[in-house]
Order: C-alpha cells, then structure tokens, then sequence
C-alpha cells in the first residue's frame, strides 16, 4: 500500500500536465496534485456479478506492481453493470466541483481473439438507493498495454464523505480485463474540464 501511495505522484504527474485553471487558482506542484485526492489509491477492487471471475496478479508492468485480472465469461450485454468493478470514494464531493476518475487498465486475449476489451459506463455515484449517478463518463477501447484511462466531468450533485462510489461496467461483453489502481480528484470549482488530461 506505501508502495503504491508513493506511486501515485508518479501518475500524478501525468494528470497535472493536462490541468488548465479556470480561476486564480495557483498550478500545483505535481507531488501536490495527491491533495485533491478523494480516495485511497489502491487495487482493492470490489468485483461482482454471476457472469466473472477475478483474481489479484502481480504485474511489473503498472504503477505499484498489483492488479486485479476480470474475466467475463458470461457477458451481459442488455444489463452491462450485472458485471462490474467498483471502489469507495472518501471524500466529500460538492456539486459543481470538477472530478477526474483515473485508472490504470489493459485487456487480454479471449479464445485467441485480439487484446481489447469494452467497459460500458465509468462512473461516480451515490453507494446506496437511489444510486444516482455524480459524474459519468465512458473511456475508449482498451486495449493490451498498460494505459492511464482518464476521464472529468463537472459534479450533478453533493455527496458526503462516504457516500459514493466508482464503478465500471464490464458485463457487456466477453473479455478478459485487468485493473491497476484508481484515483479519483476532486479539484473544486475553478478547474476547466474540457481542459483536464483525458
């Protein structure tokens, strides 16, 4: 877990290079860009649904070594989220404010097929009933290298410490997908988001 705390500045510095202010907000140096963290960066990633199997894989290839592989062997296309990864968010979140979801991923090879995989929806959104939706995006095709998928929006509601979520929805097809960690950001009000890294 230190490792990857540690870690995480490294990413950072990715995300900060694409960072436009809006406001009279001063640039951050990249090792402060982790205090607009809202979560603990980390792998711990909550994996469900009938229709997979995962595993935690040591990986050399991504920031902090560890990962967790999804296979979707049984997809669900009409109901991608049957099948789906998710982690807490921490921290508060108020309407308005610019979050940025970053996560590092890669696909394998399903039945000698080529290397890509589908998530339908990435999204922020309440942890309980009515599960409504905070920010919501979609990332490209994965594809079989290890890749930091980003993707910002600005906040349709608050959410209190704890109360939310990520989640990514994997259940729409047949693939294999593996999951480095997760940063969620909060950077306020005075961000740009057409400007964030993507």
């Amino acid at each position: 877990m230190k490792k990857i705390a540690m870690l995480a500045v490294v990413t950072a510095l990715g995300l900060a290079g694409g960072l436009a202010i809006a406001g009279p907000v001063s640039a951050a140096a990249p090792e402060g860009v982790m205090k607009y963290a809202i979560n603990k960066p980390s792998i711990s990633w909550n994996v469900y649904g009938p229709g997979q199997t995962n595993a935690s894989v040591k990986d050399k290839g991504v920031v902090g070594g560890g990962a967790v592989r999804v296979q979707v062997t049984a997809p669900t296309p009409g109901q991608p989220w049957a099948n789906a990864a998710g982690q807490a968010v921490d921290g508060k979140i108020t309407k308005g404010d610019i979050v940025t979801v970053a996560f590092w991923a890669r696909a394998e090879s399903v039945d000698g097929g080529p290397a890509t995989a589908t998530i339908s929806s990435v999204g922020v959104h309440q942890s309980a009933s009515p599960w409504s939706g905070i920010v919501n995006g979609q990332v490209e095709t994965i594809g079989g290298e290890w890749k930091l998928y980003t993707f910002s929006g600005r906040a349709s509601i608050d959410a209190d410490k704890g109360t939310a979520g990520v989640s990514l929805q994997l259940g729409g097809a047949k693939q294999t997908v593996v999951l480095g960690p997760l940063f969620v950001l909060d950077f306020g009000t005075n961000y740009d988001p057409s400007m964030v890294a993507k």
